[in-house]
């Protein structure tokens, strides 16, 4: 079962930061080492605490956390659909094989019964006459049936319809047991409609728009699945019906001047995009973003910082990831002077661009 922080400082998960700061004074009062000298379950509790709120207490860690909460959940979710459908397919092959058996007995009795109600295979006519031809016994379809493969050969046992169903469904549940349900959905030739970019390169603080008009050529690689636009974003809720923050999405490095807008304009399709931080250990998506066909979306006071942009086409399924930049503030005397970038999106054939496909791995 997944523990988290929020259950060690026994808070919920939306608690602000002061019941966070009043629960962990709180509780190290009740486990503190003072208090607990001797006793190694109080120091392994007072370890537990400290980290606990050491994460919970700084914002981005915090966000860090919250999403891997979010992740673990979904695992275990698609593991209990997992069993959940392979219990029902082992139901399903055992109603199966009784069914058949139950055919198979119903077949026999019938056989039997049809057997009892046949005359005997001879009888005699007048007793004068002549002795009467012996008759013989009437051949059933199940007689037909051996003569003919007699004459054909040794016969060849024939799988049964229980026993089939049994081992189909037996290679389905291993196939599911063993498998990785995460949707991995890659797209198949584009016929232009996709978007396509290159990101603005690192550049000065600048109180201009700079724009970079380079696009990414539609891929001509075929693949073996078909790909479907999901009607839901990946929280399960509808997609918005205008360009901006996706909900259920943190908004993090939110201390700065900066802006950042991702043009789509000239594109046919629909993007699922997110800025992602790159200036640490792990790549830290700060802001999920919808952004319709047709528009643009600016997202405004970002921190400083390194970050690349990563996309999703929704109509062919394909992701990408931008070059990296850096966003920088520099005082002035006239004030300080921050990035103004534009991202921009649109599919032509042909050209060049610095973004690269990547993996649905490699979208956080």
């Amino acid at each position: 079962m997944m523990h988290t922080h929020y259950d060690n400082l026994k808070v919920s998960r939306d608690a602000p930061a002061e019941v966070i700061r009043a629960a962990y004074k709180s509780l190290s009062q009740k486990y503190h080492p003072d208090r607990h000298a001797d006793s190694e379950e109080a120091n392994r509790v007072m370890r537990l605490l400290n980290a606990a709120y050491d994460v919970l207490r700084d914002p981005e860690r915090r966000a860090e956390h919250d999403q891997w909460i979010v992740a673990e959940e979904k695992r275990e979710a698609d593991k209990k659909q997992r069993q959940a459908y392979a219990q029902r397919s082992a139901t399903a092959a055992a109603q199966a094989q009784r069914q058949a058996a139950q055919r198979q007995q119903a077949a026999r009795q019938a056989a039997a019964a049809r057997q009892a109600a046949e005359p005997p295979a001879t009888d005699t006519d007048d007793v004068d006459g002549p002795p009467a031809r012996p008759r013989k016994p009437r051949r059933t379809r199940a007689d037909r049936a051996t003569r003919n493969r007699a004459a054909d050969g040794p016969a060849t046992p024939l799988p049964r319809y229980g026993s089939f169903a049994l081992y189909a469904a037996i290679g389905a549940i291993i196939v599911i047991m063993l498998g990785d349900w995460s949707a991995t959905s890659e797209a198949s030739a584009s016929d232009g409609s996709r978007p396509a970019a290159a990101t603005a390169p690192a550049s000065t603080p600048t109180g201009t728009a700079q724009t970079l008009a380079r696009s990414l050529a539609p891929s001509t690689a075929s693949t073996d699945r078909k790909y479907a636009r999901p009607s839901m974003t990946p929280r399960g809720t509808p997609w918005p019906d205008h360009s901006g923050y996706l909900p259920g999405y943190p908004v993090l490095n939110g201390n700065g001047l900066s802006t950042l807008t991702v043009d789509n304009s000239g594109s046919a399709s629909d993007v699922l995009l997110k800025l992602v931080a790159v200036d640490g250990n792990a790549p830290l998506p700060v802001r999920t973003s919808f952004v319709r066909s047709g528009s643009a979306f600016t997202m405004e006071n970002i921190s400083p910082g390194a970050y690349d942009l990563r996309y999703q086409s929704l109509d062919s399924g394909e992701i990408f990831r931008s070059e990296r930049f850096d966003l920088s503030e520099v005082r002035e005397l006239a004030g300080t002077s921050a990035n103004r970038n534009v991202f921009k999106l649109y599919a032509v054939p042909g050209g060049t661009s610095r973004s690269v496909t990547i993996s649905e791995r490699e979208f956080p």
